[in-house]
């Protein structure tokens, strides 16, 4: 039988302005306001505040209001330092000092699992924080050469498709921040400008590259001028073609990204890597530290990626299972792990979606599991490990929600949650990222 979405209906209200106190921050960094009926959210309020708002939707069990003017200012408040932060829908919270923005989305997360998960005690660690504001290492640039006399390179705009000019990004690594401007004006002189797709920025430790993805060829004229850039700024040129192959246009150097010392990736224009190589490091430092794995030790390390941390427990461990669900990255991990020496990683590429697969490949036991699933979560892998334990897992997630669901399943198959911390992977940003270890004592169980 067909399923039709039927979309909730909101009730519009006048827009009338109120003033109202802000009592704390949720997990996404807007202003709470507890003391009013029903609960308030402003985007852009802070705990302590005094202000003037507008409600623009209510809903029996909240409503959402928008900031008209603070009267009362918190000391927590700070002047934004991006001049384009009311047109770029990117860092949502500048106005807010970064330590206490991450301080008051713990506790809100904290407030939050001890509601739907029944904690209350939560083992919380130190955070993982890293360098500000420069700490992001990738990023992609939207291109509009539609008109010749105003070439737009940069980010979409908030809640909606324009593209907002980008002369320079704060948020960047400065080697990737220093070539927009003349990649903008590069586009500027050359037709084959309309053959642009998108830019895409990647920084290595030893190098920064640029992937042009292209629609047509782009003309000798220009791909002289983009090797030129290239020489000029030290960088890498990358053309992503239409068949969605890749061609080296000029190389500096190959790009690596470092994971610890002595180890690397080498990850395609396309391939995912970890934006904040700082906090990148940290988390896998972290990881070793709680999993502790043990020169005998089997460990599993699920959706994988390109091995991010695969060949740090391959170091440690006598043997990994790593999966992952792109067969591309499978290839790329595995020959970047041979290039090392590192011969002790089972490379699988699975869809860890199918519960059936999962049973299959848990029938051989682990000492200790990571997860480091997108978005999505890890749902199906956890229903399994709930009904067949390992010692050990190590839950790493970029989304409070899905984490929250998964982590109850593990909760209620017997596990326990021995450390958790956030992670900020993205300051300034609404995203908020979570590690947890959680164990199981197979010998209760069986009693």
């Amino acid at each position: 039988m067909a399923n039709f979405y039927t979309p909730t209906k909101r009730k519009l209200v006048k827009q009338t302005p109120i003033t109202v106190y802000i009592d704390e921050m949720d997990m996404q960094g807007q202003g709470v306001s507890t003391s009013h009926s029903p609960v308030l959210f402003v985007e852009g309020a802070l705990p302590g505040e005094t202000c003037e708002v507008v409600i623009f939707q209510r809903q029996k069990q909240f409503a959402k209001a928008r900031l008209l003017k603070v009267l009362i200012p918190s000391a927590q408040r700070t002047t934004p330092f991006c001049p384009l932060i009311a047109r770029c829908g990117g860092c949502q919270l500048q106005h807010v000092f970064a330590e206490s923005s991450l301080a008051g989305r713990q506790k809100a997360l904290g407030s939050y699992w001890q509601t739907r998960l029944g904690l209350t005690d939560i083992p919380w660690q130190p955070p993982l924080t890293g360098r500000k504001p420069d700490y992001r290492r990738k990023a992609r640039l939207a291109v509009d050469a539609r008109d010749c006399n105003n070439v737009k390179v940069g980010y979409r705009e908030q809640g909606g498709k324009n593209i907002v000019n980008v002369p320079a990004c704060p948020i960047l690594e400065p080697e990737l921040s220093a070539v927009i401007a003349p990649l903008k004006q590069l586009l500027t002189r050359h037709a084959g400008r309309h053959n642009v797709g998108h830019i895409s920025l990647l920084k290595g430790d030893n190098v920064a590259q640029v992937t042009v993805k292209i629609v047509r060829a782009l003309g000798q004229e220009m791909m002289n001028a983009l090797v030129q850039l290239g020489k000029y700024h030290a960088v890498n040129i990358v053309l992503e073609r239409p068949d969605g192959e890749f061609e080296v246009a000029y190389e500096h150097a190959p790009l690596l990204c470092q994971t610890e010392p002595g180890i690397t990736l080498s990850p395609m224009p396309n391939d995912f890597v970890q934006v904040n190589s700082d906090v990148n490091r940290q988390m896998i430092e972290r990881a070793m530290e709680w999993l502790a794995p043990q020169p005998d030790d089997k460990i599993a390390d699920w959706f994988c990626g390109l091995g991010n941390f695969s060949l740090s427990l391959a170091k440690r461990a006598a043997s990994v299972q790593a999966i992952e669900g792109v067969a591309e990255m499978v290839r790329n991990a595995r020959n970047n792990a041979l290039q090392q020496g590192i011969t002790n990683i089972d490379w699988l590429h699975l869809d860890l979606g199918d519960p059936a697969a999962v049973k299959n490949v848990l029938a051989e036991p682990v000492d200790s599991l990571l997860l480091d699933p997108s978005r999505e979560g890890a749902q199906s892998v956890c229903e399994l490990l709930a009904r067949q334990p390992v010692p050990k897992i190590l839950y790493v997630s970029c989304n409070p929600s899905s984490f929250t669901r998964d982590a109850k399943i593990l909760l209620s198959g017997g596990y326990q949650m021995d450390k958790v911390s956030v992670i900020e992977m993205f300051p300034y940003t609404r995203h908020l990222e979570t590690m947890a270890l959680f164990t199981h004592n197979k010998t209760t169980l069986a009693s």
